[in-house]
């Protein structure tokens, strides 16, 4: 899958993970395949703003609200299911606000919706 990176000036860089993993391999580390896209767009890249919370989605919301411009959201749920972390209302307000994307450890909801927002 490529990465794309946007950087400050909004230029789009594409890269194939591989490629990266060779020309960086002291810097790269790839995740388990443990995660899966739900978004309108297959690949991303930015800045990281992390947020840990556990069954609770108010710091994903309070963030989505901000300027994300080149920037994704990852957020440590801890891996649990019983609590949505993200549907589409936080997805389509995060879009609006310029973020590239999710990366989700924990449950996500209302993804058909979300499958049609430009958003990864």
């Amino acid at each position: 899958m490529p990465v794309i990176y946007i950087s400050e000036d909004q230029t789009k860089m594409h890269f194939l993970t591989p490629d990266l993993c060779d020309a960086y391999p002291e810097l790269v580390r790839v995740v388990e395949p443990i995660f899966k896209n739900y978004g309108g767009i297959s690949s991303f890249g930015g800045e990281i703003v992390t947020i840990k919370c556990f069954e609770d989605n108010s710091h994903v919301k309070e963030t989505a609200v901000k300027n994300g411009r080149g920037k994704v959201m990852v957020v440590d749920g801890g891996g649990s299911l019983k609590r949505a972390l993200l549907g589409d209302l936080i997805a389509e307000t995060a879009y609006k606000n310029g973020w590239q994307g999710f990366i989700i450890y924990g449950c996500v909801r209302d993804v058909e919706i979300i499958g049609g927002i430009n958003i990864a």
